[in-house]
């Protein structure tokens, strides 16, 4: 996710040079400096004094660790901003380990961030300054768009419904593009038909004033192929399915909360 960002927040206009990456592997350093000509060093809390932003990205039980050592530096200057994308940190855990600084937020962007098309859900706790909101608001628009929550409780939701759902609809692509193939469609036909569709119905739902229901009505005729598809969706009980597997992925991310 951190490439992802990098990758938007380059794609959007930001100088390369503006931005500082802290990895511990040099094979690391060394591909990002390859692939996105950034800055990079080996150490976390050089991170704190570069830059006005710091974005922790590293797996969740790391994060703890990580923001020990940058609230060494911290403690000397309480200016910066800091944003967490780890997936069920805490905002409290996260303010304490950073000596109860109030300049945090949590972040949960998906993998379109990498193209400018992701979204990101975000919780500011209540002592959170305005202009701090106005910045994560300004960085994370960079690469998509951008939800703030009112409950950090509905964090594990913005992961079920947008952190985990890129894979949904890969799968359920693929599917299609497994069926259509079966039904005698050349592979690349197949490819080109079940990816253009989808792109043309997110770009029509996205535009449209209109609701996914309305939306879905408008295409399916009585009596008509849609309709048998749609029937076909139904007896197999796909809300059910689909119901079931958001709430295994929101469970998961509860069950990876710390703190």
């Amino acid at each position: 996710m951190a490439k992802a960002i990098i990758s938007g927040l380059l794609k959007q206009g930001h100088n390369s040079a503006n931005i500082l990456v802290c990895a511990p592997s040099k094979t690391t350093r060394h591909n990002l400096i390859d692939k996105f000509n950034v800055r990079v060093h080996q150490d976390n809390t050089a991170a704190v004094a570069f830059a006005d932003v710091i974005i922790v990205a590293v797996k969740p039980f790391v994060v703890p660790v990580v923001c020990e050592q940058l609230s060494e530096v911290m403690q000397h200057d309480n200016r910066k901003l800091v944003i967490s994308i780890a997936v069920g940190i805490k905002h409290a855990t996260i303010c304490q380990k950073l000596n109860h600084s109030p300049k945090v937020i949590c972040a949960m962007p998906n993998l379109p961030a990498a193209i400018g098309e992701g979204l990101t859900g975000l919780f500011a706790g209540p002592n959170t300054h305005d202009n701090d909101i106005a910045l994560a608001e300004s960085l994370m628009r960079a690469v998509g768009e951008t939800v703030w929550l009112q409950d950090e409780s509905q964090m594990s939701t913005i992961v079920a419904a947008a952190g985990s759902s890129p894979a949904y609809l890969f799968l359920f692509l693929e599917a299609m593009e497994k069926a259509a193939i079966e039904q005698g469609l050349p592979k690349e036909t197949a490819i080109k038909a079940v990816l253009h569709s989808a792109k043309g119905a997110i770009s029509m739902a996205i535009n449209s004033q209109h609701n996914l229901t309305n939306l879905r009505h408008q295409v399916t005729s009585p009596k008509g192929t849609t309709e048998q598809a749609i029937l076909a969706f139904q007896d197999g009980e796909l809300d059910e399915l689909v119901a079931s597997a958001m709430a295994c992925a929101a469970t998961r991310a509860k069950e990876l909360s710390i703190g």
